[in-house]
């Protein structure tokens, strides 16, 4: 996916989720992650599976976003 792409879905929602051609799934949020237009990668930081980690991958490897509409 283009970087500006999902930085402005990002933006837009607030927190999305992103599913890379891996299969591994991500929660993006605008106060911990990053999306760099210039050289396209992602950083995010968070809980996962009960540890702490920061994550960096190519936006390019994103092969689907999505969002959960609050009620």
């Amino acid at each position: 996916m283009e970087p500006e792409t999902l930085r402005q879905r990002l933006r837009d929602h607030g927190e999305i989720m992103v599913v890379l051609d891996s299969g591994l799934e991500y929660d993006l949020h605008t106060h911990t992650s990053e999306i760099d237009t210039e050289t396209g990668s992602v950083t995010t930081e968070g809980m996962k599976d009960g540890e702490y980690v920061v994550v960096k991958f190519p936006a390019e490897h994103v092969e689907h976003t999505y969002y959960h509409r609050e009620a």
